[in-house]
């Protein structure tokens, strides 16, 4: 099993997280608020976050801005960065890396019914062999089918709860999902056997997409692992501690909103 000490600095003692996720340069053309986000990081500490998910580069580049943060190494970075759709992703890091730049643990993609999960699924195994042999929690981000919720299927929450299940059964410690904002999210983490996150989330106002976090938490999520909708939000810095307040505090949507003002008005 990964280490009480690692696992510690990734999710709080309340069993909840907030993350930052600083992996855009790894799949997407638009990483427009990443460096500002990354200097930004002590400050958001103080405001509930717990751990932040960076490529190699970023966390080499940014030690100074990480010292005081869990920090997950993400693995593997897209076949091609033009398309947004994420069609395949490779490994280009593994657990000695981590190790290497300080990290708390790993992070990696699997697509439950894609062509090419059978490669995926070696990959997280290979990995997960890694993270036991340095005692690493292993993080995986399981997605129905494909990266983009393209149709029902991708976006079904019974078939996220499957995905979430073959993740754990792989020995994720941590699983990574999408959430689709209906009741039926309660099946995903129903039977994941470990803590499953909220990834992202939709493109919304501000009190619609806190309405989507309450929604996540209510429906059994341990947190969520939030990247342009931090990263490009007017005051990031705000922007964390209102999911902190929910997702730490249980604090209702209108509490989260007043704290988001409170502390955008100091930047």
């Amino acid at each position: 099993m990964a280490t009480t000490r690692h696992l510690s600095r990734i999710i709080g003692p309340d069993g909840r997280t907030v993350i930052l996720a600083l992996d855009a340069p790894a799949f997407a053309t638009d990483i427009a608020g990443v460096d500002r986000a990354v200097h930004a990081v002590p400050q958001m500490v103080s405001h509930g976050l717990d751990c932040v998910l960076v490529p190699k580069g970023i966390a080499l580049r940014a030690s100074s801005y990480l010292q005081d943060v869990g920090m997950v190494l993400r693995c593997d970075t897209v076949t091609d960065i033009y398309d947004g759709s994420i069609p395949g992703t490779f490994i280009v890091n593994d657990a000695l890396d981590a190790v290497q730049v300080g990290a708390d643990g790993v992070v990696v993609m699997a697509f439950p019914g894609h062509d090419a999960h059978p490669e995926l699924q070696q990959q997280t195994t290979d990995l997960y062999k890694g993270c036991r042999k340095y005692r690493l929690p292993l993080i995986v981000e399981a997605l129905p089918f494909t990266f983009v919720g393209a149709n029902e299927a991708h976006r079904d929450p019974k078939n996220v709860a499957v995905a979430v299940r073959l993740a754990a059964e792989l020995g994720a410690d941590i699983v990574k999902t999408r959430y689709s904002g209906t009741p039926e999210d309660a099946v995903i983490a129903a039977d994941a056997t470990v803590p499953v996150v909220a990834l992202g989330g939709p493109k919304a106002g501000l009190d619609g997409y806190l309405e989507f976090v309450r929604h996540c938490i209510a429906a059994g999520a341990a947190g969520v692992a939030v990247g342009r909708n931090i990263v490009q939000d007017p005051h990031p810095v705000a922007k964390v501690a209102a999911l902190g307040a929910i997702v730490h505090g249980d604090s209702t949507v209108a509490q989260a909103l007043a704290l988001y003002e409170d502390v955008a008005a100091t930047d």
